[in-house]
């Protein structure tokens, strides 16, 4: 018996470990993460290239919360920061470090045409908040 007990503690133990292993990471279980009604907010990824913002014309729903996700991929750019401006006077300004996730979490309070750019205002992007 002792050895069919040690089989299955053993068996069972390998079964925890690789679910645990294979578990996908939740945004839901993140509060900040959560959009209207508990549901995962909207991720959006934002490349800095060469080229610019890509993608440099994004939709969104107003009220909605939305995290944009940029990535500088080059050094060849002038965009080594980011101005996302959310409303009247309001904006948002971030460091974009090469090749570093930085995620911008936002809510568009209005309707209308927002912009993003660099920090020189040369390299842009169109936010249409519907």
């Amino acid at each position: 018996m002792t050895g069919i007990k040690t089989l299955f503690f053993v068996v069972g133990v390998v079964l925890v470990a690789g679910a645990a292993a294979c578990k996908k990471e939740d945004s839901s279980a993140d509060p900040k993460a959560r959009g209207k009604g508990g549901a995962p907010a909207n991720r959006i990824a934002i490349s800095v290239t060469e080229d610019g913002f890509e993608p440099n014309d994004i939709k969104v729903n107003k009220g909605e919360p939305i995290t944009f996700v940029f990535e500088r991929k080059t050094d060849e750019t002038c965009a080594k920061e980011v101005i996302v401006h959310v409303d009247d006077g309001n904006k948002i300004e971030r460091k974009l470090p090469l090749n570093q996730p930085v995620e911008v979490a936002v809510t568009f309070p209005k309707s209308g045409d927002i912009t993003y750019a660099c920090g020189m205002d040369m390299v842009k992007g169109s936010i249409h908040v519907q």
